[in-house]
C-alpha cells in the first residue's frame, strides 16, 4: 500500500494490500513500453509498416514516422498530408493528444536539398574533430592539465572557424559508399608500456551517401590487434555492422522517396587501403595465419560480391 493511502475497512493491516492501476501512470518504469505499444498500434492501424532495422521508424508511401520516447518527427511530401495524419490521431480512437513543435528545419538550421551541403550537424563534432573529441572524452573521470590544454586548443579552432566548413556538393551518380583505415597501436609509448590500451588500434570509417559524409566514427577497438592487416580486418568488420543494416534501411526508405542509388542495385563500395586485409576479406575460408581472429569479425563476408564491392583506395 502506498503511502497516504489506508484502507478504510482494515487499517491494522494496511501493508498486506496493493494497488492494481487501471491506467499507467508518467515515471513508472511501464510507462514508457505502453507508451509505444499504444503508439504503434494507432500507426499500424494507419497502414504503417515498422521498419526492419529500427523498430522506431514506421512507413508507408510519401512519409515517415520516426518516434522517440514521446518525440515524433513526421516527414512527408507535403504539409497536406503531415496535417491530415495528425489529425487523425488526435481525433482517432486512441485520443492522443499531440503537440506541434514546428518544423524541425527551426531546430537543425538546415534544409535537405541538392544544395551545397556543410558538413556537421549542431550536437555532432565535425569529421575533423572526431578524434580528437574521443581522446579528451577517455580522460573524464581523471583529467589532467594536458588535457585542459587540449580542450583550450578545441574551443579556439571552433572560434576560428565558426564560420567555416567543408563543403560538399551530392553528386546523384554516386551511391553509398564507405572508406575505412586503422592504426595499428597508434597510442603506444614507451613510458606507458605496462598500459595494455596503448597497444589498442583505432578504427575510423566514414560512410557517403552520394558523396556527402552521412556518418563516421573514430574510436578504439575492443581488443589487441597482432598485426595491421588485423586490425585493418577488425576495422573493416566495425564499419560493415553499421553499413549492412543502413543498405536494408535504405531500400525501406526507398519505398517512401526515391534516393540517389538505381534500383534493384542497393549496392555499397567498401574503400580499404591494406591488401592483405582485402585478401582476408574476399577470400573463402581462413588461412592458418588468420584463424585465431573471432567469427564475430566474419559476419559480413557472405554479403562481399553481392550486394558489398571491397577494393583499395
Amino acid at each position: 500500500m502506498l503511502k497516504g493511502f489506508v484502507p478504510e475497512e482494515d487499517e491494522d493491516h494496511k501493508s498486506a494490500y496493493v494497488l492494481k492501476l487501471k491506467k499507467n501512470l508518467y515515471g513508472l518504469k511501464q510507462a514508457s513500453f505502453n507508451w509505444f505499444d499504444k503508439l504503434k498500434a494507432g500507426l499500424v492501424d494507419r497502414g504503417f509498416k515498422a521498419s526492419v532495422i529500427d523498430p522506431c521508424l514506421y512507413y508507408k508511401k510519401w512519409m515517415i514516422v520516426i518516434t522517440y520516447a514521446d518525440d515524433c518527427i513526421i516527414v512527408g511530401n507535403n504539409m497536406r498530408n503531415i496535417d491530415n495524419f495528425v489529425r487523425s490521431m488526435q481525433n482517432g480512437k486512441e485520443n492522443f493528444d499531440l503537440t506541434d513543435e514546428g518544423l524541425i528545419d527551426n531546430d537543425w538550421k538546415a534544409e535537405s536539398n541538392t544544395k551545397n551541403t556543410p558538413v556537421g550537424k549542431p550536437g555532432n563534432t565535425c569529421p575533423g574533430l572526431s578524434m580528437a573529441t574521443h581522446q579528451i572524452a577517455r580522460f573524464c573521470i581523471d583529467p589532467r592539465l594536458s588535457q585542459k590544454q587540449a580542450i583550450m586548443q578545441i574551443g579556439r579552432y571552433l572560434l576560428g572557424t565558426a564560420d567555416q566548413g567543408i563543403i560538399h556538393e551530392p553528386d546523384p551518380k554516386k551511391g553509398l559508399e564507405c572508406y575505412v583505415d586503422a592504426d595499428l597501436a597508434g597510442g603506444w609509448a614507451e613510458a606507458d608500456t605496462d598500459d595494455a590500451e596503448t597497444v589498442m588500434s583505432r578504427t575510423g570509417y566514414v560512410i557517403f551517401y552520394a558523396g556527402c559524409p552521412v556518418y563516421w566514427v573514430s574510436k578504439l577497438q575492443s581488443e589487441i590487434a597482432l598485426s595491421t592487416a588485423e586490425a585493418e580486418y577488425i576495422a573493416l568488420s566495425t564499419a560493415l555492422r553499421e553499413v549492412i543494416p543502413l543498405m536494408t534501411l535504405m531500400k525501406e526508405i526507398d519505398s517512401v522517396f526515391p534516393l540517389y542509388i538505381d534500383k534493384p542495385n542497393f549496392f555499397c563500395k567498401i574503400f580499404e587501403d591494406n591488401q592483405s586485409c582485402i585478401k582476408m576479406a574476399v577470400a573463402p575460408k581462413m588461412t592458418p595465419r588468420t584463424k585465431h581472429i573471432a567469427l564475430k569479425y566474419n559476419h559480413f563476408k557472405r554479403f562481399v560480391g553481392n550486394t558489398i564491392d571491397i577494393r583499395l583506395w
